[in-house]
């Protein structure tokens, strides 16, 4: 018995494919793809003042990036299957809205601990940017291209980390790291704009959706 996997290169027929991506494409999957490091990276530099403001313990606030982390390792296993079964638009809308409320909660946060919990809030929404820029990608592009839009978002994992902490640093000295987090949810907000004035709905006719989320657990739970 033969393992067939499945071709991702294949698309349904009549689904638009392109082989040179418009610019307005790119710099918008650079943007969803930047939510995990510049959320991660950005506020870094606050991280001393952000326990002084709460009189905390320095570890405590170190436990807000943790949260984060954990937030969108989960996150990311749930927006998959939603985008298959509903569309890659509205998981996005839907993760991109949360993230935003969440930023600026964490901007109002009147302790260390609600900002940790609104922090794993944050990164189960701004995931969806990472997911569902990966899955359009996919449903557009033919293979060669996709190999070189991929490269390009690499690229970005891989800048986003150097630029986010010297902006942050940058704010933090002008303002304070409220500021931070409010920079955050403006750019989660004008990403949304874009998303939905910009961002066609990609879900091919033949994506497979119909196990939703608790399938897909099963499946997680067998690895």
């Amino acid at each position: 018995m033969s393992l067939q996997l499945p071709d991702f290169r294949r698309h349904p027929p009549g689904a638009p494919i392109l082989t040179h991506p418009p610019l307005s494409w790119l710099l918008l999957l650079g943007a969803l793809t930047a939510f995990a490091p510049m959320s991660i990276d950005m506020y870094l530099p606050s991280l001393p003042a952000i326990a002084t403001t709460f009189a905390a313990d320095p570890a405590a606030a170190q436990y807000t990036l943790a949260s984060f982390f954990t937030g969108l390792a989960l996150g990311q296993a749930v927006y998959g299957p939603l985008a298959d079964r509903y569309g890659r638009k509205p998981p996005l809308y839907a993760g991109l809205t949360l993230y935003i409320v969440a930023s600026i909660g964490c901007a109002l946060a009147p302790d260390i601990a609600t900002l940790t919990m609104l922090r794993f809030v944050q990164a189960t929404g701004g995931c969806a940017g990472v997911v569902i820029a990966r899955a359009v990608v996919r449903d557009r592009f033919d293979a060669q291209t996709s190999a070189k839009i991929y490269s390009l978002l690499m690229l970005v994992m891989g800048l986003a980390p150097i630029l986010a902490p010297i902006l942050g640093g940058w704010i933090l000295a002008l303002a304070s790291w409220r500021a931070i987090f409010g920079v955050l949810a403006l750019f989660g907000f004008t990403t949304l704009l874009l998303s939905w004035r910009h961002l066609p709905e990609t879900r091919p006719a033949n994506a497979i959706g119909d196990g939703g989320v608790g399938a897909a657990l099963r499946v997680y739970g067998d690895l």
